[in-house]
């Protein structure tokens, strides 16, 4: 080890007392750490009162920062320069915030951990560095003082302790270095005056500061440790969000967007100064991370729900549009009514009479194909004429000659409960067979003690090409609607199963509430006005106009900000969602932000807010 210069004596302590008096003041110091909320204000903590201590005039604290060899091979730890505080700077200064000047100076430095400075070779080392004056260290040391940072403010360091910050299991987490301990606290320093104003530290400051180090490393270590949590749970959250949008290129990017809406949404709650929302505050810094989280994993239970589900543009569509299938069944009938007129003229029939009947098939099959293919489109209203020429189309034959059950997967094949038939096999043109029908398990039922109040269909699912093909509205089936709606389910038993800690147990509530409209007609609970915060009614809003804005869905056309907002209205006016809050979402300009950041240009036209705000009777004249 380095020879150093021998410690200054003890200086004699007063007559309480000052060992007794120390170990009161660190007993406090430890209460008053273990209450730091975040990792820059407990350093600020420890550097004062460590500096109060020992009369010190200045003192900075670098931790040390361990290089990711699997990023960065070859790397090594640097040194982060993290607080400073110096009393006569901060004194001399015209500034009111004190120590933000010299602290922001070199807040943000970094260099390499090596043993050439005096906070590199004692965080290598782990020895204490006890010099009276810095400028008059000798040359043969293997470590030196960086007089730069003195150039720089216009200072002039004597004094200095320099002290590795050990945690509990012998890692050196930083070094905490005080500098110029005054004979007169209340003296202010100069360049020109500090080296007769300044004394050493003597043995008593050297222990009782290596003392509080090793307690401040204990509380660094554990700051960085639930810094370090936190950061991970947000990037696993991050990481789901954008693995549930990932899974479909049509939602891509709504698990993102909804957040960045809801957030905004919150903090024009939050300025709003009159009216209903004036008391709105949603709290400190914990609580807007409760916020996010809750958003960002909105939608988390959409991981259990199928693509083609979520993405489903055509009746027919399952892994595929199953439209190829019925298409190529027309083919066939159109192929057999071709073979029928040319069989008949070889067998002496009369050419221009089975040319006629073979064309007058071909225009019914082409017709009937037409009304099909449009029928797998999906509309607004499918109504009883349109099912009766369905059914009467899919009540014509064709001749099967394979298998039907060659090739199928083990489950596929359990489907097709009914006795083989002898081959050919007259086959409906279109059909809901059994094994069309996927049942549903009783463990695929959530349990009652969730309070969930969705009526839950029969089957699990139902591929039936006449059963999807008289969908009434839209692309869904009952059994795909329950399914698309059963993802707020699983949100929510996704996350009342995880053992979130206190200052997170909203997170569920706030993913879980999006779908509830004021009314109690919304699910999966049903809950009331009464039953919704803020917050969640804040989710509501952000949800449904993310949806109506989005570009990227394959069942619908993008829609005018005007339209979106008109839509919007209309849930207001049944109490889907909160009146003020939607007032708040016009008149604040938040819905004008976000479309300027997310819509197309091309959907953004002008947008009269007051007739928005209006009742429905005097919008709709």
């Amino acid at each position: 080890m380095t020879e150093q210069a021998p410690l200054p004596a003890v200086t004699a302590p007063p007559l309480v007392g000052s060992s007794e008096q120390a170990l009161v003041e660190i007993l406090n110091i430890a209460t008053t750490l273990s209450g730091a909320s975040d990792l820059r204000t407990l350093l600020q903590l420890i550097l004062s009162k460590s500096r109060q201590l020992t009369g010190s005039d200045a003192g900075s604290i670098f931790l040390v920062e361990r290089c990711d060899v699997r990023r960065n091979p070859g790397g090594i730890d640097q040194l982060w320069f993290a607080v400073s505080q110096n009393a006569s700077l901060a004194a001399s200064s015209a500034t009111d915030r004190l120590d933000e000047d010299i602290d922001s100076t070199v807040s943000d430095i970094r260099f390499p951990l090596t043993p050439e400075r005096l906070v590199g070779w004692s965080a290598l080392s782990g020895e204490v560095l006890n010099i009276p004056d810095v400028y008059q260290l000798d040359p043969a040391l293997p470590y030196r003082f960086d007089r730069a940072v003195d150039l720089k403010l216009g200072y002039r360091a004597v004094s200095m302790l320099t002290v590795p910050m050990r945690s509990t299991s012998g890692e050196t987490v930083g070094v905490m270095q005080l500098i110029n301990r005054k004979r007169d606290p209340r003296t202010i320093l100069t360049a020109d005056t500090a080296a007769d104003l300044v004394r050493p530290f003597d043995a008593f400051d050297q222990h009782l500061i290596e003392a509080l180090a090793s307690q401040a490393a204990v509380c660094v270590e554990r700051t960085q440790l639930l810094e370090a949590q936190e950061q991970l749970i947000d990037s696993m959250i991050t990481l789901l969000a954008g693995a549930i949008d990932a899974k479909s290129p049509y939602t891509g990017g709504h698990c993102e967007r909804v957040p960045e809406l809801a957030m905004m949404l919150v903090r024009a709650a939050e300025e709003t100064a009159e009216g209903p929302l004036a008391d709105f505050r949603l709290g400190g810094e914990q609580a807007w991370r409760e916020f996010r989280i809750g958003a960002w994993l909105h939608d988390c239970g959409k991981i259990t729900t199928p693509e083609y589900v979520v993405d489903k543009a055509t009746k027919l569509e399952a892994n595929y549009n199953r439209i190829h299938e019925v298409r190529t069944r027309f083919e066939v009938l159109l192929r057999d009514a071709r073979i029928a007129w040319l069989e008949g003229v070889i067998n002496g029939g009369d050419p221009a009479e089975l040319e006629a009947t073979y064309l007058l098939r071909q225009s019914q099959l082409e017709a009937d194909f037409a009304f099909v293919a449009d029928c797998n489109l999906g509309g607004e209203f499918f109504g009883p004429d349109k099912v009766e020429r369905l059914r009467a189309i899919a009540s014509q034959s064709w001749q099967r000659h394979f298998d039907n059950r060659l090739g199928l997967a083990w489950e596929e094949l359990s489907r097709h409960s009914d006795p083989a038939q002898e081959l050919p096999v007259q086959e409906p043109l279109l059909a809901d067979h059994t094994w069309h029908v996927i049942p549903r398990h009783s463990d695929q039922i959530p349990a009652a003690s969730y309070g969930f109040k969705l009526e839950v269909p029969e089957h699990l699912y139902n591929l039936g090409e006449v059963y999807n093909l008289t969908i009434s509205r839209g692309t869904l089936t009952n059994e795909e609607r329950y399914k698309i709606n059963e993802h707020i389910v699983q949100t929510i038993m996704m996350l009342e199963t995880l053992p979130f800690p206190a200052n997170l147990s909203r997170v569920a509530e706030y993913a879980g509430t999006h779908h509830e409209t004021l009314d109690g007609k919304g699910y999966p609970r049903r809950l009331t006005a009464d039953d919704l915060s803020v917050p969640s009614r804040i989710m509501a809003i952000a949800d449904i106009f993310e949806a109506l804005t989005a570009s990227d869905r394959p069942y619908k056309k993008a829609k005018t900000l005007s339209e979106c907002l008109a839509i919007l209205a209309g849930f207001r006016d049944r109490q889907h969602i909160d009146a003020d809050l939607f007032a708040l979402f016009l008149r604040s300009g938040v819905y004008l932000t976000y479309a300027e950041r997310y819509l197309k240009p091309e959907q953004i036209d002008a947008v009269d807010v007051e007739s928005y705000l209006a009742p429905a009777s005097a919008r709709h004249g």
